[in-house]
């Protein structure tokens, strides 16, 4: 059985493993810099201190990220931002999921998201707001599997693509 756990040198040749498959591109350009540098330990340092506040860039909030784990294999990264500044209000919301290419629609997508809203509810939050691409139809089915109430579409800007925003209540 999956569980979300905190990211950890243990899982490190499979997270490692999960960025290189055909198909993760943007997970790759993502982590490059910890391939590149051979640094996962301080990558890992990075989010611990991303979750107190701590070290943040520019723009960012802080956040929480876990990883789904199944029998010590890495299958995928959520993200929970503690709050919203107005770019996340607009576009990206309070989670931020991916489910490693060669594990994708196995029903991890519904899984992780469904682990995290409890996740967010141990941080305290009560109302999410979950986004996805308009051409993402795989993540659209998952926000509204796990209680995603549509609110709107936006223009995605800068030349991305339109964004659908969903609420999800917590409480």
């Amino acid at each position: 059985m999956a569980e979300l756990v905190l990211p950890s040198l243990k899982y490190k040749k499979s997270f490692l493993e999960a960025v290189m498959e055909p198909g993760a591109q943007e997970l790759f350009d993502r982590f490059k810099k910890i391939l590149d540098e051979e640094n996962f330990d301080k990558f890992i340092e990075e989010i611990k201190d991303y979750s107190k506040g701590v070290n943040l860039k520019a723009g960012f909030v802080p956040e929480s990220t876990f990883w789904l784990v199944e029998a010590d294999e890495y299958i995928g990264r959520l993200s929970i931002r503690h709050e919203l500044n107005e770019n996340l209000l607009k576009t990206g919301g309070h989670i931020g999921y991916d489910i490693r290419p060669s594990k994708r629609g196995m029903g991890y997508g519904k899984e992780i998201l469904h682990l995290g809203l409890e996740k967010a509810k141990e941080l305290g939050l009560k109302k999410i707001l979950v986004t996805c691409s308009v051409w993402n139809p795989a993540s659209k089915k998952i926000i509204e599997a796990n209680g995603g109430i549509f609110e709107n579409e936006v223009v995605g800007g800068s030349g991305k693509s339109n964004v659908l925003r969903y609420w999800i209540d917590i409480k």
